[in-house]
């Protein structure tokens, strides 16, 4: 009989320690999760802080980037038939139309490396007169130098 009373006494001991233990693990998990969600949140404000501060510095780049970005998620969707339908149309217009203007860029500028460079025969002759002011610069200098 005495084995029955002891049995009680033993088990709510135990059952104490298990409660103890049981928690102290609650509490370091609800810690460790407190300091995960403030690290977490503390990223998250440093990360919205540089990109603000990005944004402010240099709008330009960040409007590229977002072109681009957009550009490669547009180039990775696929396209459904109905985009097909509707943007064929319009992507031949524009592809053309870029076209047309790099024809045009391409002859403007060749027109106007024309223009800015001598022809072969004005190039002799400003090479000729040139030479002839040197030669006499020359000849009056060293006319200069016998009567001085």
């Amino acid at each position: 009989m005495s084995e029955l009373k002891t049995a009680p006494t033993a088990t709510t001991g135990t059952i104490d320690t298990i409660k103890d233990k049981a928690s102290t693990a609650a509490h370091a998990t609800s810690d460790a999760a407190h300091d995960a969600a403030k690290r977490a949140s503390d990223a998250a404000h440093d990360a919205a802080k540089r990109a603000s501060d990005t944004i402010e510095t240099s709008p330009l780049a960040v409007l590229a980037g977002g072109l681009a970005l957009g550009a490669v998620v547009g180039a990775l969707l696929p396209r459904t038939a109905q985009e097909t339908r509707t943007l064929a149309p319009l992507g031949k217009k524009l592809s053309a139309a870029a076209t047309a203007a790099a024809a045009t860029a391409r002859d403007v500028g060749k027109e106007q490396l024309t223009a800015a460079l001598p022809s072969k025969d004005g190039a002799k002759e400003q090479l000729r007169t040139v030479f002839s002011n040197v030669v006499q610069a020359a000849t009056d200098s060293g006319k200069s130098a016998i009567k001085g």
